[in-house]
C-alpha cells in the first residue's frame, strides 16, 4: 500500500498542475478577449467624435490606407442602436423606480427617439441638432411645429404662452415665443432638408 501511494502521488500532481495550466490559458484568452473589446470600442467612439474626415487625414498620417465612412457603418449603426435602447431601458428604469421622468427627457429620449444631441445653455435648449445620419438614420417630420413648441415649452427653459410663425422659406421656417403679455421672449429656427424632415432647431432668447 506504501508503494501504491508513492506511486500515484506524482501523477496526480501532474493532472493538478494539468488542470491549473487550463484555467490559466482560459483566464489569458478571456483578458484578451475583453481587451480586444475594449480596444475597439474606444477606436469607434474616437472615430466617431472626430468625424470622418479627421479620422482619414489620421490614418493617412500613419501610413495606413484610407478608408470610407460606410466601411464602419454598420458597426456605427449598432452603436447608435444600442445607446438609444440603453437610453430608453434606464427611461423605463427610471419610471419604475418612481422617479418620474423630466418634460426633457421625455422630449430627447421619447418623442425625438435619441436622434437628435441637446446643446444647453445655463439650462436652457439652445439646440437640437441630428445626429444619426452615419447610423442610418433619418431625420424627423414635425407636421405641427406650432403644437410641438407649446407642448414642450417648459423643457426648452421659456415661458411662452403662444407661437406664431414669423417667417417660411424653403429649409427654413422661425416661430416667435410670445409670453402672457404679448412680447416675443424667443425665436424657434426650423433647420429642415428636401423633403421637409427636422435637421435641427435653434433657440434664441
Amino acid at each position: 500500500m506504501r508503494n501504491a501511494n508513492v506511486i500515484e502521488f506524482p501523477k496526480a500532481q501532474s493532472v493538478r498542475k494539468r488542470l491549473q495550466d487550463k484555467a490559466q490559458e482560459q483566464k489569458a484568452v478571456l483578458v484578451l478577449s475583453i481587451a480586444s473589446v475594449l480596444i475597439m470600442t474606444v477606436f469607434l467612439n474616437q472615430w466617431l467624435v472626430r468625424g470622418p474626415d479627421q479620422g482619414v487625414a489620421a490614418a493617412g498620417n500613419r501610413g495606413v490606407a484610407s478608408f470610407e465612412p460606410s466601411t464602419f457603418a454598420k458597426d456605427v449603426k449598432w452603436e447608435h442602436d444600442l445607446a438609444k435602447r440603453m437610453a430608453r431601458e434606464k427611461f423605463t428604469a427610471a419610471a419604475s423606480l418612481a422617479e418620474a421622468p423630466t418634460l426633457r427627457d421625455e422630449l430627447v429620449f421619447g418623442f425625438l427617439e435619441g436622434k437628435y444631441g441637446m446643446k444647453t445653455v445655463e439650462g436652457r435648449i439652445e439646440s437640437l441638432e441630428f445626429i444619426d445620419a452615419q447610423a442610418g438614420e433619418h431625420p424627423m417630420q414635425i407636421a405641427d411645429k406650432a403644437e410641438f413648441l407649446k407642448k414642450y415649452s417648459d423643457a426648452f427653459g421659456v415661458q411662452f404662452a403662444e407661437v406664431s410663425l414669423a417667417q417660411n422659406s424653403s429649409g427654413e421656417q422661425v416661430y416667435s415665443l410670445i409670453d402672457s403679455s404679448k412680447e416675443i421672449v424667443g425665436k424657434a429656427q426650423f433647420v429642415t432638408d428636401d423633403q421637409g424632415r427636422v435637421q435641427a432647431i435653434n433657440f434664441a432668447h
